[in-house]
């Protein structure tokens, strides 16, 4: 593994491995900049490949900070995001070993919950109304407590807007399993909240 070198300050500058002086400020537009146009590809892929929701957090944060020092000390990184995979990966093998990072679901979607899935969907959508709002933060706090790939589903779904399809590719199961996992929490949703 790579000796780390000490961050040395002079005169407001970081040396980069004698290589390239930064600023601090330069130092952080550019970390800024990658970090930008890099967070979304990336959370979404840390998030389909953890087994457990409060990991999320953690591992993607633990990857930029990896690539923040690392452009402390060198800023010659060349393709940042194939760094922040690489980087995301082994943050991933740290905290799951060898398991096997995909699952495997048996799918049990009815066709008769597409009925009732427009009105839970169009319930679940977020209000300016504090009751609500509340409301949102709990169903939140009941979806993250749900098994992980019911979580990622719902992530993927409502904050990121992605269809049912993309949804089953980024995490690697049949389409059905997405509906039926989506519809089914739907409905436990609706009834625990009376929504």
């Amino acid at each position: 593994m790579e000796d780390i070198e000490n961050i040395t300050e002079n005169s407001g500058k970081y040396k980069s491995k004698g290589v390239i002086d930064l600023t601090a400020a330069e130092l952080n537009q550019k970390f800024t900049e990658i970090y930008n146009s890099t967070y979304d590809g990336i959370f979404r892929y840390v998030l389909s490949k953890c087994r457990n929701s409060g990991d999320i957090p953690d591992i993607v944060q633990n990857t930029y900070l990896n690539l923040y020092t690392r452009m402390s000390k060198r800023t010659d990184i060349k393709e940042p995001i194939k760094y922040l995979v690489k980087t995301a990966k082994h943050e991933l093998y740290k905290i799951y070993g060898i398991w096997n990072l995909s699952s495997k679901n048996i799918p049990v979607y009815s066709k008769a919950d597409d009925e009732n899935f427009e009105d839970i969907e169009r319930e679940l959508l977020v209000e300016t109304d504090e009751i609500n709002n509340l409301l949102c933060e709990e169903i939140w706090k009941y979806i993250k407590n749900t098994d992980i790939l019911t979580y990622k589903i719902f992530v993927l779904y409502f904050q990121y807007d992605e269809k049912l399809r993309d949804i089953a590719e980024t995490l690697k199961v049949n389409e059905s399993t997405v509906k039926n996992r989506l519809f089914r929490t739907l409905k436990q949703i609706k009834e625990k909240y009376n929504v």
